[in-house]
């Protein structure tokens, strides 16, 4: 199951924001990690990890938002393999190297 929260919105889009949105966000440890975000949960809704990739520079890591950078492809694909250790190498694959041709 995929859920979109729309957060942070301002003006006239603040009525844009998903209600409640913020608060998943904190609880996901996203709140001051800028935009976008991202968090893979449990069926319980617990996190299993989230986009603050390890940094030895930052407490709590530094956000990879939308991975385009090596680095942040290879934490998206560390994310994705911890949410879903099923996934076949094939797809992993493939979602892999869209991410890694897509600056080109």
């Amino acid at each position: 199951m995929f859920a979109r929260l729309t957060v942070q919105e301002h003006g006239k889009d603040a009525s844009l924001d998903t209600p409640g949105g913020d608060e998943v966000l904190d609880r996901v440890g996203g709140k001051q990690s800028g935009l976008p975000f991202f968090a893979f949960l449990d069926e319980k809704g617990g996190m299993i990890v989230n986009s603050l990739r390890p940094d030895g520079h930052k407490s709590g890591g530094a956000n990879i938002g939308h991975p385009v950078e090596p680095e942040e492809v290879d934490w998206f694909m560390v994310m994705v393999k911890k949410a879903a250790p099923g996934i076949s190498a094939g797809e992993a694959g493939t979602l892999e190297r869209w991410l890694r041709n897509q600056k080109k």
